[in-house]
């Protein structure tokens, strides 16, 4: 059994709130005070599995928004609130023997899928790796494997668990809610839904897995909703020494909107996300 176990927590992805047409889920928002009770709730019931299981540390990244959303006095006494420092996920590197996603969604453009965004829902139309769409739990779980730390739990959306199955081979999945479109849902009853939780994240962090590294060299494509923001980053990777360019379009000449580049190691990748 995986001892250490660290629980990353987005919002969105969590039972009972689809968000507001047109927005986001907000700092301050009705609908983001909701979610992040309920990402509580989720949460403690995996702490208290966890540790009826034989753990030995639980800790929790909250980091919708860039963090700040979790109260403790919300939380089982026995998370420890991690607070991030460096390139994404390597305060986890060493520390923690899996990680477990709560609340996450599916990527931008993903039909039907409530809130579904993918870093930046105002200004980013997606992210490719190797010309495949990757969303966010694509990201923090090859993150997470660079450093040793398989993916072992997903909790989501239905579509978000659909996804999630997809990326990271053999990860338990638990349904939080049914995706009918980006602000529409069919929620589950919360005494089922944490008792299911309680049980698949026990059998999650039972079995070995090994950790889902990708591969390098790679492309990544990073397509942007305004030119001016393509341009700026096009600008910002080269700065820092990263080939990068427009692609080609037999119709437009270069695509203005989409930046690709070329990545030879895991720190790179983190740039260019």
């Amino acid at each position: 059994m995986y001892k250490r176990i660290l629980l990353l927590c987005d919002l969105e992805g969590v039972n009972n709130v689809v968000g507001v047409p047109y927005e986001g889920l907000a700092k301050g928002t009705e609908q983001w005070e909701i979610a992040r009770r309920q990402a509580a709730l989720e949460l403690n019931a995996a702490a208290d599995a966890l540790y009826e299981a034989g753990a030995e540390e639980v800790a929790l990244w909250d980091n919708h928004g860039g963090g700040g959303n979790m109260e403790l006095a919300d939380l089982d006494r026995r998370i420890t609130a991690v607070q991030p420092t460096g390139p994404r996920l390597s305060f986890a590197a060493g520390a923690y023997d899996c990680v477990c996603f709560f609340g996450y969604h599916a990527m931008e453009g993903t039909l039907g899928g409530v809130l579904a965004h993918t870093m930046n829902s105002k200004a980013l139309q997606y992210y490719k790796w190797n010309g495949r769409y990757i969303g966010e739990v694509d990201m923090d779980s090859a993150i997470a494997a660079s450093h040793g730390m398989p993916s072992c739990f997903f909790a989501g959306g239905d579509i978000a668990c659909a996804q999630a199955r997809r990326s990271v081979e053999g990860i338990v999945t638990v349904v939080t809610k049914k995706e009918l479109a980006r602000n529409q849902a069919v929620f589950r009853d919360n005494g089922e839904l944490l008792a299911e939780i309680r049980e698949k994240i026990k059998e999650a962090v039972q079995k070995p897995i090994v950790p889902n590294c990708i591969r390098f060299p790679g492309v990544m494509e990073k397509s942007f909703k305004r030119v001016e923001d393509a341009a700026a980053y096009l600008s910002r990777l080269r700065a820092g020494g990263i080939e990068a360019e427009y692609p080609d379009d037999e119709i437009l000449g270069k695509d203005a909107h989409t930046v690709t580049a070329k990545v030879g190691d895991m720190d790179t990748y983190i740039r260019c996300i």
